[in-house]
């Protein structure tokens, strides 16, 4: 779950539509279509479903555009050729032509509107049909496929009782996720509100909340253990997805091979996204937060040196300071690797 409500999204119907071409020099006003083939347009808006990280600058023309187009200030035709020419003239020179698709639909709440622009690849195809027993090729000159990668650019906006939210959900297939191109920011008026930074924190977050109510299918109930594999499992990722996040849980808890549990875990980690809204999102991680921990070095009077990660304090390795001074230190391992008597180097 996205930017759609779990009501949304089990309500959502497409009232009106309207198509595009831009890219080219010229821009041609297209009239309002009949809605057709609904449900594979709803299945393509379904498929641009993410959590917004852009938000409205409260004076875009965008948005002003579709409150007006809500309240039927103007007509959703007129409203929606308006928005279309802009986007057209906004397109650059470098970008992919394509047909700018505009949804307005409706849900089970009578007073919210959503509103639905898919830029979408505008590409020929070929179809083979039969005709009188003979096995015809025809020329489909503009050809949608369903495919999540022929969407270009998305976005999904709420107007509720005439006032749009400010939060926007957006796609760029020409961007590393979830950032957006130049041209489709100043089309929308939008700013970024959560940074890759802050996206992290929150996927580390999730992670602790998985792995914590997972306990039960941990090796040995060992939490900390399986949060610092988890962690690990993010760190060597080049994008951190809600697949990232389930497959980084289940190798905290050793990849099991019982599909019921794996289930379960899974089930644990897709709760823990939707909660932390990061569904849908892809973001770079931010390596400074999944570094490995450094390491803390304690030497004794008695000449005891203890080399760890300083992230096993209060996990594996306990400090109590004992009524004179000392400290006693208790060390929990789950095997020891190593026990061989040494020569001293400083002999």
């Amino acid at each position: 779950m996205g930017f759609f409500t779990e009501q949304e999204t089990g309500s959502l119907t497409i009232e009106s539509m309207i198509l595009h071409v831009v890219g080219g020099e010229t821009f041609t006003p297209e009239s309002e279509r009949d809605v057709e083939h609904a449900q594979f347009f709803i299945d393509r808006i379904l498929e641009t479903d993410v959590v917004a990280v852009y938000s409205f600058d409260p004076l875009s023309r965008t948005k002003d555009q579709l409150e007006q187009i809500a309240t039927r200030a103007i007509t959703f035709e007129a409203g929606a050729q308006a928005l279309s020419q802009e986007f057209s003239r906004l397109h650059v020179g470098g970008s992919i032509d394509g047909a700018l698709f505009i949804f307005e639909l409706g849900c089970a709440d009578p007073g919210v509107k959503l509103y639905s622009l898919i830029k979408y690849d505008y590409s020929e195809a070929i179809e083979q049909s039969g005709e009188d027993g003979a096995s015809l090729l025809r020329k489909i000159v503009h050809a949608f496929v369903a495919d999540k990668k022929a969407i270009q650019k998305a976005a999904i906006v709420r107007v509720t009782n005439g006032v749009a939210d400010l939060l926007v959900a957006t796609k760029d297939r020409a961007k590393p996720a979830p950032a957006i191109s130049d041209y489709f920011a100043t089309f929308l008026h939008v700013a970024r509100t959560l940074s890759d930074i802050e996206l992290t924190e929150k996927a580390i977050h999730t992670l602790k909340l998985a792995v914590t109510e997972s306990k039960e299918h941990l090796p040995n109930q060992d939490v900390p253990r399986a949060f610092r594999r988890a962690k690990a499992a993010l760190r060597d990722r080049q994008e951190i997805s809600g697949d990232a996040i389930v497959e980084a849980v289940l190798a905290a808890a050793d990849d099991p091979a019982d599909e019921a549990v794996r289930t379960k875990i899974t089930n644990i980690a897709l709760r823990k996204i939707k909660l932390s809204r990061l569904s849908g999102l892809v973001f770079r991680p931010d390596r400074q937060q999944l570094r490995r921990p450094p390491l803390r070095r304690i030497k004794t009077i008695e000449g005891v040196t203890l080399i760890y990660p300083d992230a096993l304090e209060t996990a594996s390795v306990e400090r109590t300071v004992s009524p004179s001074g000392g400290e006693v230190i208790t060390i929990t391992t789950q095997r020891i690797l190593e026990d061989v008597v040494v020569a001293d180097s400083s002999r």
